[in-house]
């Protein structure tokens, strides 16, 4: 009996020590296989981090946007593209180009496109018509991110009397642009531009009493011919 018994333990003890090592490996294969699983979650997430880095590369600030606008400008009407103003007022129902002078001290623009078409036009409707930004300057309004470009605008009108003689007239005036983009998107929901035909008159002659101001802005607004 106790021989038997001796035997019977020996053989449990071996049926015991077998399972624990099957248990060891089972736990070592499952704790390497989520090692594996970290290290390759691991190396994804790195891979994601580089590419959204990439992408945020590629998008351009919109400060930069607004900058290259302003710089395409510069090339001037010579070089770029200007539809009939005819075709243009039966497809629209209206002119792009400047009716009256004293409408550049308020304006509002849908899109980026219509700004820069309604600029070159009124580019060709003066002897010099240059735009000059200075500062540029992002916020962030709620969902929306606002860039402010300040600068001058520099305008030489011609009147009619300049073609027997009469001098053309400078001014420069003050320039606020305030270009509205959605937060993290570089589309434009709006456009407000304002040219201070005040403080271009007080820039070019100094300062002068009120009523001076307005006839010279009567004046140039009478010399300016659409």
């Amino acid at each position: 009996m106790a021989i038997a018994a001796r035997g019977n333990a020996k053989t449990h003890q071996r049926e015991q020590w077998r399972i624990n090592q099957n248990n060891y490996w089972k736990r070592k294969r499952s704790m390497e296989e989520r090692r594996v699983a970290d290290i390759e979650a691991l190396g994804k997430a790195i891979e994601q981090m580089k590419a959204q880095k990439r992408t945020l590369r590629q998008v351009e600030h919109p400060v930069d946007v607004v900058k290259a606008l302003h710089k395409s400008f510069q090339a001037g009407v010579r070089q770029q593209h200007l539809p009939d103003e005819g075709d243009y007022v039966r497809i629209y129902g209206f002119s792009p180009a400047l009716l009256e002078l004293s409408d550049l001290e308020r304006e509002e623009f849908d899109s980026m496109e219509s700004l820069k078409l309604h600029w070159l036009w009124y580019h060709s409707q003066f002897r010099q018509f240059r735009l000059s930004m200075k500062t540029y300057e992002c916020l962030k309004a709620g969902e929306h991110l606002i860039v402010n470009a300040t600068g001058h605008l520099l305008m030489e009108v011609v009147s009619e009397e300049k073609r027997q003689g009469s001098k053309s007239q400078i001014i420069v005036c003050p320039v606020l642009q305030q270009f509205e983009f959605e937060n993290g998107n570089q589309v434009v929901k709006r456009i407000t531009s304002e040219v201070d035909l005040v403080g271009g008159v007080v820039n070019t002659h100094g300062q002068v009493d009120p009523e001076r101001i307005l006839d010279m802005l009567r004046r140039l607004s009478r010399d300016f011919l659409y």
